[in-house]
Parts: structure tokens; C-alpha cells; sequence
């Protein structure tokens, strides 16, 4: 399992990193706080959606349709302006793999 945590230099520079067994998969150069809020709930609402697209998903329906929705509701629960910025990012994940499931 990947670690998130947040990497604050000393010039004040704040990174949000993910790492698996000692090896950086991902740093992301954070301009405040809230953006590395933001790479946090993401990351937690993800799981969590996960987990409930698993449990509540229906025969026929694409798993990442139902875990988009619920990581959208959760998100929006903290912030308005989180659930907008996921949503744009899932509309480019779904431009370069669409849903398979024939719902439109």
C-alpha cells in the first residue's frame, strides 16, 4: 500500500508525496495548505468510494461509476470547490477510458 504524507521544506515549499516500499511515486508541489487538503480528502474519498462502489455496485454497472459519484458526494461534503476540481479530473480520466458498462 502507498503512504501519502506531506514533505514542508524550509523554504517554505510544501509537497505532497506518495510512497510505496521507499520509492517516491509521486510528489506534487503544493502552492497552500488547502491544495494539500485537497491531495489528502482526495486520496481518503477514493478509498472510502472504493470500498462502497464494491459493496453497493450493481450487475451491469461499471464499478468507477458508482465510486465516482460516492467520492464526488463525499468531497462535497468538505468543499464545493474539491468536488469541482475532482470532477474535471475524472472528466479527463473518462475522455481517455470511458465508462464500458453501455449507460450513458
Amino acid at each position: 500500500m502507498a503512504t501519502p504524507y506531506v514533505d514542508l521544506r524550509d523554504n517554505d515549499e510544501i509537497y505532497y508525496v506518495v510512497e510505496e516500499r521507499g520509492v517516491e511515486l509521486e510528489r506534487v508541489k503544493c502552492s497552500s495548505i488547502d491544495d494539500v487538503l485537497y491531495f489528502l480528502f482526495s486520496d481518503i474519498t477514493h478509498d472510502t468510494a472504493s470500498s462502497h462502489a464494491a459493496t453497493h455496485g450493481k450487475p451491469g454497472t461499471e464499478f468507477r461509476r458508482l465510486m465516482f459519484q460516492e467520492q464526488l458526494r463525499l468531497l462535497e461534503l468538505a468543499s464545493k470547490e474539491w468536488r469541482l476540481k475532482r470532477e474535471l479530473e475524472i472528466e479527463e480520466v473518462l475522455r481517455k477510458a470511458p465508462y464500458n458498462d453501455g449507460i450513458t
